[in-house]
């Protein structure tokens, strides 16, 4: 193995490592700061690196921003880092850490799902096997009863969120083109903020803005570990190896996010739960390692 390929697959794990603590952390800070408030702030503070690299990237594979490229990012934004985050924040205010990775981790089935749609990507026997076997998992965790860790809508939300990073996806690989990957992010990352900000304002909760200093640990982390750091980890790991390679690292996200939340939060590991997590792994395998779905592959752990 090359000394390239090395770094870039440690860089990958890393990134895949620092997601999966991310429902973690975040389960803390529930009812202190609103969705609203901390997707503006990890975006705001995480777009700030990002963006700073963004010239070098850009320098480096001889692009330059372009008025057309900002328009689509213009439109993506809202769906990728909006709609994709509140949603994913809303909904670990209804459920478990475990419950939203776990429902998160259908994102690369949809994003195969819409690639086909609108990319024509073949629909291969494996993949709708995979998209089948993922779904049912979902079906079973959506038969738990309702605890502090499960209920209806916090896995909705978790769904909604998986299909706007999906929808997100694909859209981006339609119009990106050379700007895919760390260069459409950052944009987007500051593009996003900037969209939340009016939503702050309109929301008008301002008394949480008192609490903020006692969770800034968790705030910082997730804003530039989890938002800057980790994103920029996993396009550099992307550099080294081709997508499907990359994309495998994936699959430590639900377990690792599920083994966290039972150790540092205490939530239960139910049966129903189990059979989901094994079923969407099964799902992502099959549409990213035998199904070799290129698109599904560039789906992200984290929104």
């Amino acid at each position: 193995m090359s000394k390239s390929k090395t770094g870039s697959r440690i860089q990958l794990l890393l990134a895949v490592v620092i997601w999966s603590t991310a429902e973690v952390v975040t389960r803390t800070i529930v009812g202190k700061i609103t969705p609203v408030q901390l997707s503006c702030l990890r975006f705001g503070v995480g777009a700030i690196p990002l963006l700073l690299i963004l010239p070098f990237d850009l320098r480096g594979k001889g692009l330059r921003l372009t008025p057309r490229i900002l328009l689509h990012v213009a439109w993506v934004a809202p769906i990728g880092v909006v709609l994709a985050n509140i949603t994913y924040q809303y909904s670990l205010v209804y459920a478990g850490a475990s419950v939203v990775a776990t429902a998160f981790g259908t994102s690369p089935l949809l994003t195969m799902f819409f690639s086909t749609l609108v990319m024509r990507e073949p629909m291969r026997i494996r993949r709708v096997a995979g998209v089948v076997l993922g779904f049912a998992g979902i079906a079973v965790l959506a038969m738990s009863d309702e605890s502090p860790t499960y209920s209806f809508w916090g896995m909705t939300f978790a769904l909604i969120s998986a299909l706007s990073i999906a929808i997100f996806t694909v859209g981006v690989k339609q119009v990106a083109g050379p700007y895919s990957g760390l260069p459409v992010t950052a944009l987007c990352a500051g593009c996003g903020a900037l969209y939340f900000i009016p939503m702050v304002v309109w929301e008008g909760r301002w008394e949480t803005v008192a609490s903020l200093g006692s969770i800034w640990p968790q705030l910082a982390y997730l804003s530039i570990v989890v938002t800057g750091l980790a994103y920029l980890l996993y396009f550099r790991g992307l550099e080294g190896v081709d997508a499907t390679q990359a994309a495998s690292s994936l699959f430590l996200k639900p377990p690792l996010a599920t083994a966290l939340a039972a150790w540092v939060l205490g939530e239960p590991v139910t049966w129903k739960l189990g059979v989901a997590l094994v079923a969407v792994l099964g799902g992502l395998y099959l549409v990213i390692v035998a199904g070799a779905s290129p698109v599904a592959a560039e789906s992200g752990a984290s929104p």
